[in-house]
């Protein structure tokens, strides 16, 4: 029964991995971004259109999933893992299907598909897979939220490729500049975009199904066997007792409800690292490749850019859960911080070293921001308890929808006027005061050592 349990709990995991891959095509919006915003241009349906802009998308995506994240912990408790999380997948590819026609009419209707629905659908479907591996597998709760999580980080790594092999498949150049920004115009890569929506809803949607099968929780005949391999580090706790004296102590003393939640100060530390991070994250998965557009031409090389970036978004996922787990939750967030706080300072250095440092900051970059995926459900399983996880780690995600249109803002409003260095500095100072936040964190384990 052992092997049974285990590797039963790994296909949850891959499950969940499977479901992620598709949610995490948030991050393609960067490889889109000059395809839509040319394709909006080019055919009058926004012809003043920008890059900045266009960051709305991802933005409202954002919210979307920021507002509609504790709705799936909700529906999780009420549904099931399977159905809840399949209605919140199913309803971010018919965001995506339905751009096909909206991204012909309207630049506003595009951001109700591609943005709001689409991330309505992703916050419902984003922590059941989590909440559920967590329970098959409690003892590597940060290694198995960053194996699911992963999967969000890894999307585009897959989907990059996708897309630009379906819209640009003879890597044409953009052949139109306007204010420093260059656009595409030919017809044969422009007309590809509409169709791209569908090919793309379909791909995620047979994924999604498939993953959400896979999805179950730890039903009567495990629990017993489950409670006896719980890692007493991951709830707390760095004793194993027999009789189970001290898994009850602390089972009781990690078990928050969510109004009990919101009267920890540390749950508003953690909403606001979310904050300060999201700046940074929508940011960088936006306008990488806008950037990378000033000073290199070659599309596929950039969409190769996108895609190892992806990889090591993902891998960093798994990177800084397995830290949070060997050290704690406060010494990863700290340097993921302080990583992510020089490589976005020093990114404008990039366009005077050319294509070989690009690719190498990007990934950095997105490796050291990765870390904010994995990092925060485990404090928030850890802090909280795993019981009302989805919900408590969807208050969390709350923050997003304050953060993204912020950064939308700040990005369409300043760009123009502090241009990139002036963007990639404050970026910076906001990413330096969430680790600062990270190191005044401070939930404790039993034996007084930082979770």
């Amino acid at each position: 029964m052992c092997v049974s349990r285990k590797w039963r709990g790994y296909t949850v995991v891959l499950g969940g991995v499977l479901i992620h891959l598709t949610l995490g095509t948030i991050y393609t919006f960067g490889n889109m971004t000059p395809y839509m915003t040319s394709y909006m241009k080019r055919h009058n349906v926004d012809v003043s259109l920008n890059y900045a802009e266009s960051t709305w998308i991802s933005a409202i995506a954002a919210m979307g999933q920021g507002m509609s994240m504790f709705l799936g912990g909700i529906m999780y408790r009420a549904l099931g893992p399977k159905l809840s999380t399949l209605i919140g997948a199913w309803l971010a590819s018919a965001g995506v299907a339905l751009t096909y026609f909206t991204i012909k009419v309207s630049f506003y209707w595009t951001l109700f598909t591609y943005g709001f629905m689409f991330g309505i659908g992703v916050g419902i479907a984003y922590a059941t897979p989590m909440g559920c591996a967590m329970k098959w597998l409690p003892d590597k709760e940060g290694l198995v939220n960053g194996c699911v999580v992963a999967g969000f980080g890894g999307g585009a790594f897959i989907f990059d490729q996708i897309q630009t092999a379906y819209i640009n498949p003879h890597n044409e150049k953009p052949n139109f500049d306007e204010n420093g920004e260059k656009y595409f115009k030919q017809d044969d890569i422009l007309d590809r975009v509409p169709s791209g929506f569908l090919m793309l809803a379909g791909c995620y949607a047979a994924m999604q199904f498939i993953g959400a099968m896979l999805l179950q929780d730890p039903t009567q005949q495990y629990l017993p066997l489950i409670n006896s391999k719980e890692s007493p580090v991951s709830e707390g706790s760095l004793d194993r007792n027999d009789d189970g004296s001290k898994e009850d102590y602390v089972n009781e003393e990690r078990t928050l409800t969510p109004r009990e939640t919101l009267r920890q100060p540390e749950f508003y530390k953690l909403w606001c690292m979310y904050l300060f991070n999201g700046q940074g994250i929508s940011f960088i998965s936006s306008l990488y490749k806008a950037f990378g557009q000033t000073f290199i031409t070659d599309d596929y090389f950039l969409a190769v850019v996108g895609s190892l970036a992806a990889v090591c978004n993902g891998a960093g996922r798994i990177m800084w859960g397995a830290l949070a787990d060997r050290y704690c939750f406060k010494t990863a967030m700290v340097f993921s911080t302080g990583l992510f706080s020089f490589f976005i300072l020093s990114f404008e250095l990039t366009s005077l070293a050319g294509k070989s440092l690009y690719l190498i900051w990007v990934c950095c970059l997105f490796l050291s921001f990765s870390g904010n995926f994995s990092l925060l459900p485990t404090a928030t399983a850890k802090a909280f308890g795993k019981t009302h996880y989805g919900v408590n780690y969807g208050m969390v995600f709350t923050a997003s929808v304050i953060s993204s249109p912020i950064s939308a803002l700040l990005t369409s409003k300043l760009k123009a006027v502090v241009h990139w260095y002036g963007m990639f500095y404050m970026v910076a100072f906001f990413s330096f005061v969430s680790m600062c936040l990270a190191w005044s964190f401070n939930v404790k384990d039993s034996k007084n050592a930082d979770i």
